[in-house]
């Protein structure tokens, strides 16, 4: 709350909320984008703006679409974690409770999430502290408390909490029964390798962190891409892992992948040192090569705008960019956005794209009868 305050009556930070970004455009040192903020009656309205980089930190979201979700008496980590702070009574009347780990929206996740284990053994140990006489039983498919976080699990072990995994073509059951207002929850013991049923009074459930609604939308708006499970994706996991391929957007928190909030800490700060050089210098200098278009030899084919991995060129309407017998536009390549791979250049059909550097003349040395002029010697005997 301390910070949040901080922020808001910080004079350099202006807080917009209700508002979402809609378009996008520039380039680093020079982004224009417009936000559009929705009051409570309905009406919007539109700001524009201008500024040096991007950061993006939508977080993640704890899946709510489980299908486990749908049979009574079971309830995700977050809103155990509520019943302590708001009904503790309930938590002293347990004396049954199933956690089951690693639930995805399709029924078992498809990938780890990090901070789910974690979060579920923190709060196994709570309750059996808050209710020692209560029976806690984690099924899991896998447990991840990398570094430190071991030591949770050992104490959990310690407490009496029962761990029992399954396998993920063989999920754990779930059923409620009414007579009994009990929640039944059957799976394979793979330690006795045969099926158990049990009956708890609450099963909460460690659903998947997934993307942030609209990030989809997001990302086609920024032009940057996504990872297969639907988060953002950087430039490179090991050596870049704050950076965007797109020059001046930056990505930090949860927006990328799962982590846990010290990691997004760094993360965030990480970002940041990547931002600040950007907009603390009065001019910014761009690398030399990249590529150009010749407008009087662009034939409006559209092929650069296919291959670039980029998604940099884009085909204008312009009275000094008219294309091939006034075709009525042109390709145009953004120099402070290309990233010079020479992909347009080398697919072209007109040859009308050229690498400042790179061209072809410079390429062929047919002053010289360099490139592209060998010569075939030819041996009697």
């Amino acid at each position: 709350r301390d910070l949040v305050n901080r922020v808001r009556a910080h004079q350099n930070i202006a807080v917009h909320t209700r508002t979402e970004l809609v378009k996008h455009g520039g380039h680093i040192g020079y982004f224009q984008s417009t936000l559009e903020t929705r009051s409570s009656n309905g009406h919007a309205d539109r700001l524009e703006i201008e500024h040096g980089v991007t950061i993006v930190a939508t977080g993640g979201v704890e899946t709510k679409s489980a299908p486990q979700l749908q049979v009574p008496g079971t309830i995700t980590q977050r809103d155990f974690e509520e019943m302590f702070i708001h009904n503790p009574e309930k938590i002293a009347a347990l004396k049954k409770v199933v956690m089951i780990l690693c639930v995805g929206p399709q029924g078992v996740a498809t990938y780890c999430s990090r901070v789910c284990c974690t979060n579920a053994i923190k709060n196994a140990i709570r309750l059996k502290l808050f209710n020692p006489s209560c029976q806690v039983v984690v099924l899991y498919k896998n447990i991840v408390t990398y570094g430190f976080r071991e030591e949770y699990y050992t104490d959990a072990r310690r407490k009496g909490v029962i761990f029992i995994r399954y396998e993920e073509d063989d999920p754990p059951q779930i059923d409620f029964d009414p007579l009994s207002r009990k929640v039944i929850v059957k799976v394979r013991d793979l330690a006795l390798d045969k099926a158990i049923t049990l009956a708890a009074d609450l099963v909460p459930l460690s659903t998947s962190v997934e993307p942030s609604p609209g990030t989809k939308e997001l990302a086609g708006i920024l032009r940057v891409p996504q990872s297969s499970e639907g988060f953002f994706e950087e430039a490179q996991l090991k050596l870049r892992p704050m950076d965007f391929m797109r020059e001046g957007i930056f990505l930090a928190g949860m927006a990328a992948y799962p982590k846990f909030i010290e990691e997004s800490i760094s993360h965030a700060l990480a970002a940041a040192a990547r931002a600040l050089p950007h907009l603390t210098r009065d001019r910014l200098h761009l690398g030399g090569v990249v590529a150009h278009v010749d407008p009087t030899r662009c034939v409006g084919c559209l092929t650069c705008t296919r291959v670039c991995p980029f998604d940099i060129p884009k085909v204008i309407q312009r009275e000094d960019r008219s294309g091939v017998g006034g075709l009525g536009g042109a390709a145009y390549i953004d120099t402070a956005q290309c990233q010079g791979c020479g992909t347009c250049t080398g697919e072209c059909p007109a040859t009308a794209i050229q690498l400042t550097h790179f061209t072809d003349t410079q390429m062929m040395l047919r002053e010289i009868n360099g490139l592209g002029a060998w010569q075939m010697a030819v041996h009697d005997g």
